[in-house]
C-alpha cells in the first residue's frame, strides 16, 4: 500500500514538474521579449517557434530530475534538500538545451531567455517541493502517509532509533514494535506504547502479521551473524531494510558512505577537505580575497611597516612555525609586536596571554585591533593557509594539547585560517582551548561558502577588536 502511495505521490509531483516547468518556459519567454525590462530584439520571434521546444525539454527534465534523484523520498532530510540537486539538474538541461538549439537551425533561439528559465524554473520548482514538504509533514503529524516499521533489537540502539523515531514524527515513520530474543515482552509498554512482538527469528511473521514495510536493524556489532539472519529473511521476502550501525558512538551525524573499490567504506567523521567545493572553490575565493586585500590595504600595510621599524629596533615581520593541514608546518608570518628574542620566553609568559608586557607601544595597538595579522594574507595567497578556518598553534604547543585535549587534532584536518569561528565568537587569546576546539569542530563538520561569509562579516563587524590582547 506505501509503495503504491509513494508511485502516486511521483506521479503526482513529475506532474506538476512538467506544468510548472511548461508554465517557467513561457514565463522566461514573455518577461524576455514584452516585459519591458529588457529591450526586445527588432523582431520578435513568434511564440510557437519556442514552445516547439517543449518537446525536448520536458522529457530531458524529467530524465534529469530522475538521474539526479529528485523523485526518491526524502523525509527523513531537510527542506533544502532538493536545493542542490535541482539546481544541478536544471542547469545540465540548459547546457544542452543551449547546445541542442546551437546546432538547430530553423530560428535562432536567445540564450538569454534559456538562462531566465532556468532561474524562474529552479524557484517554481523549489517552491513546489517546500509546499509539498509542509503538507506531507502536516499529514504525517495527523496519521497519514505513514510508513509502519519494525525495530529489530530491544536494546538501547533500539531505544534510541524508536525515541527519534516518535520525536520527529513529519517523517512519518509509526512504529509498530520491536522483535528480541532476550528482553522481556512490555519493557517500554508504560513510556512509548511499544511491545516486543516477537523474537528475531520471527521478523517476517511479524512483518507480514503487522502489515510492516521497512525493517530496521538496531542490533550490537557482536550479533552480526543476527544480523546476516535477519537481513537474508527480510531480502528474500522483499522486505525494505535499513541498519543502524552499533558504532554511532564513533561516528557524526554527517558521515558518507565511499565505494573503495567495490567494498562500502563508511568515514568516521565528515570533513569538507575531499569536496570539489572546498578544494577548488575555496582555494579560488582565498586568492582573490587575500590579493584584493593585499593590494587595498598596502598603503596601511607600508605605514605600519614605517611605524615598527621606527619605534623597535629589529625586522618588520616576525616568521614564526606553526601547524597547518594534515599537520604539516609552515611559517606564519606577522607584524613584530614585540622586542626582539622575546619567543625565547613564551613558557614562562604563556599562551597569548592578556596585556603580554613583551609587546612593544605599537605592537600593543596592532594586537588590539588585529592589524598584526594583515600579513597572514600572504601566507593565504601562497596556500599555506586560508582565510577562515581553525587557527593555527605552534607546533610544539599543538602537540601538547593533543594529549590534553580531546579531538584537538581534528582541527588540523583543514587549512588554518586567519578567522573562524571560534574567533568570531569571541574565543581567541588566553580563552579556553577546549571551547575554541569545540567551535573550531562545529566549523569543519558544518562548512559551507555562507558559513565562510557569515564568520567574515562577524569578524569585520564585531570580532576586529582583541580585548584578549
Amino acid at each position: 500500500m506505501f509503495k503504491q502511495h509513494a508511485r502516486l505521490l511521483n506521479s503526482f509531483l513529475a506532474a506538476g514538474d512538467l506544468v510548472i516547468t511548461v508554465g517557467a518556459f513561457i514565463g522566461a519567454y514573455l518577461f524576455r521579449f514584452y516585459s519591458g525590462v529588457i529591450p526586445p530584439p527588432h523582431k520578435i520571434p513568434e511564440l510557437a517557434n519556442y514552445l516547439i521546444l517543449l518537446g525536448v525539454i520536458l522529457p530531458l527534465w524529467l530524465a534529469l530530475f530522475s538521474s539526479f534523484g529528485l523523485y526518491k523520498s526524502r523525509r527523513s532530510n531537510s527542506v533544502f534538500a532538493d536545493a542542490r540537486p535541482l539546481v544541478l539538474g536544471i542547469s545540465v538541461g540548459v547546457l544542452l538545451l543551449c547546445a541542442f538549439t546551437f546546432f538547430y537551425r530553423g530560428t535562432t533561439f536567445s540564450r538569454l531567455t534559456f538562462a531566465l528559465f532556468g532561474g524562474l524554473n529552479f524557484s517554481l520548482l523549489f517552491v513546489e517541493r517546500i509546499v509539498i514538504r509542509a503538507v506531507l509533514h502536516y499529514l504525517r503529524q495527523h496519521g497519514y502517509n505513514q510508513k509502519r516499521v519494525l525495530i529489530v533489537g530491544a536494546g538501547d540502539l533500539g531505544l534510541r532509533v524508536a525515541q527519534t523515531v516518535q520525536s520527529n514524527p513529519k517523517m512519518g515513520y509509526r512504529i509498530i514494535g520491536f522483535v528480541d530474543d532476550y528482553l522481556t515482552n512490555g519493557i517500554y509498554k508504560k513510556d512509548y506504547g511499544l511491545e516486543i512482538l516477537g523474537r528475531t527469528a520471527e521478523t517476517v511473521e511479524v512483518a507480514d502479521k503487522h502489515d510492516v514495510e521497512k525493517v530496521i536493524i538496531a542490533l550490537p556489532m557482536q550479533a552480526i551473524r543476527k544480523i546476516s539472519n535477519v537481513v537474508k529473511m527480510c531480502e528474500h521476502e522483499g522486505i525494505a531494510t535499513d541498519i543502524v550501525p552499533d558504532f554511532f558512538k564513533f561516528i557524526q551525524p554527517r558521515t558518507r558512505v565511499e565505494n573503495f573499490a567495490g567494498l562500502p567504506m563508511v568515514s568516521v567523521r565528515f570533513t569538507p577537505v575531499d569536496s570539489m567545493a572546498y578544494r577548488v572553490g575555496k582555494r579560488i575565493f582565498d586568492i582573490a580575497f587575500s590579493g584584493l586585500v593585499l593590494v587595498l590595504s598596502s598603503p596601511l600595510l607600508l605605514l605600519i611597516a614605517l611605524g615598527v621599524k621606527l619605534t623597535s629596533p629589529g625586522p618588520i615581520f616576525f616568521k614564526q612555525e606553526r601547524m597547518g593541514a594534515n599537520r604539516k608546518p609552515f611559517r606564519m608570518i606577522k607584524f613584530r609586536t614585540m622586542r626582539v628574542g622575546s619567543e625565547k620566553f613564551d613558557s614562562q609568559a604563556g599562551l597569548g596571554i592578556r596585556n603580554d608586557p613583551r609587546a612593544t607601544l605599537v605592537g600593543r595597538f596592532l594586537r588590539k585591533w588585529s592589524l598584526d595579522e594583515l600579513p597572514q594574507f600572504w601566507n593565504v595567497l601562497v596556500g599555506d593557509m586560508s582565510v577562515v578556518g581553525p587557527r593555527p598553534e605552534r607546533t610544539y604547543h599543538a602537540q601538547q594539547f593533543k594529549n590534553e585535549v580531546p579531538n584537538y587534532m581534528i582541527r588540523h584536518q583543514v587549512k588554518t585560517g586567519i578567522t573562524g569561528w571560534a574567533q568570531a565568537n569571541g574565543w581567541r587569546g588566553d580563552t579556553s582551548i577546549t571551547k575554541r576546539v569545540e567551535y573550531d569542530i562545529f566549523y569543519i563538520e558544518n562548512w559551507s561558502f555562507w558559513f565562510d561569509l557569515k564568520i567574515i562579516g562577524m569578524t569585520l563587524f564585531s570580532g576586529l577588536v582583541n580585548n584578549n590582547a
